[in-house]
């Protein structure tokens, strides 16, 4: 007599329904980075793969990602829905065509990603030129309190917070020793970023954290910090090539902040910076939000933008009128 086991049956189905997923459509993707991709079947590859990220480069060497959805909306991003994100067994090195059409196509029995109705999104644009020196002081404060406290580091990790926090501090004081109509601000703070670019150890180096949250503070306020953002523009593009300085990642997002454009929460927090009061609610939020980035980039990024809240406020001239 055969027996036949049921308990089989619903492991079939299941392998039958894994090897049905052939594609899976993308929820979101940054809208600049629509318009750099190719859609003629031209090949690219997996830079790297990470747990919430996929990151990719493109026939023409630009570095982009796609993303889980877990994750917010940031520059060269595509996000995946989150329950459709395991599908995505991609490995580095695999080959990925892009395109035709605006699709991503792995190596032979890999997942598609559809791009057709991702919701096309940018940066939100943060005017802080209206904030008052007073506001952005105390702004800058709440961020200092949320700080974490530095956790126990080995010699090495003791040493890199040394450097780092001595490098933050020499491109605090070229910034707040010089009038901001200077010519001498421009390249004095180039050469204090340079210092910072690559700094550090992980996927986005400390010194490139710290270099983001001021570059995107000071795209916010170009009024104040102009001569501010020319001095890390000329840091990153001068000299040799920026992914020789830093790592790919760390690079990609340099390049995205110096635009003025990264992780949307960054944007959020400039914003509830700029439209509530600093004692409030949201502006906690929105700072715990960017905290909790990586396991260290949060702080770092965090650190970045306080450094360029307190410059803007330094750098207030006398008699324009603040809210």
């Amino acid at each position: 007599m055969i027996r036949r086991s049921r308990t089989k049956e619903p492991e079939v189905t299941v392998a039958v329904q894994k090897q049905a997923v052939r594609q899976v459509a993308a929820v979101s993707v940054d809208a600049d980075l629509v318009a750099r991709l190719p859609e003629d079947g031209r090949r690219g590859e997996v830079h790297s793969v990470h747990e919430h990220v996929i990151n990719l480069r493109t026939p023409d060497g630009l570095l982009c990602c796609l993303a889980s959805a877990v994750l917010d909306d940031a520059p060269r991003t595509i996000r995946v829905d989150a329950a459709a994100w395991p599908a995505l067994r991609w490995h580095r090195g695999d080959t990925v065509r892009f395109g035709p059409g605006p699709v991503l196509r792995p190596a032979p029995g890999g997942v598609d990603v559809v791009l057709a109705g991702a919701e096309r999104r940018q940066p939100p644009a943060t005017d802080l030129s209206a904030v008052g020196p007073d506001r952005l002081r105390a702004a800058a404060a709440v961020i200092a309190g949320l700080l974490p406290m530095p956790a126990e580091r080995s010699p090495f990790e003791a040493a890199a917070a040394e450097v780092l926090g001595r490098r933050t501090a020499g491109l605090a004081a070229v910034i707040r020793h010089h009038d901001r109509d200077s010519a001498a601000v421009t390249p004095a703070v180039s050469a204090a970023a340079t210092a910072l670019v690559g700094l550090g150890a992980g996927l986005t180096p400390s010194g490139d954290d710290v270099l983001t949250g001021l570059a995107v503070v000071a795209a916010a306020d170009e009024g104040r910090l102009g001569a501010v953002r020319a001095g890390i523009v000329r840091a990153l593009t001068a000299g040799a090539p920026l992914e020789e300085r830093t790592t790919a990642v760390g690079a990609a997002m340099l390049t995205e902040a110096a635009a003025g454009r990264a992780r949307w929460r960054i944007h959020d927090l400039l914003t509830t910076i700029a439209t509530t009061a600093p004692g409030g609610p949201e502006l906690r939020a929105a700072v715990l939000a960017v905290r909790a980035i990586g396991h260290t980039s949060g702080t770092d990024v965090l650190e970045g933008v306080r450094l360029g809240l307190l410059a803007a406020a330094d750098l207030t001239p006398d008699l324009k009128e603040y809210r």
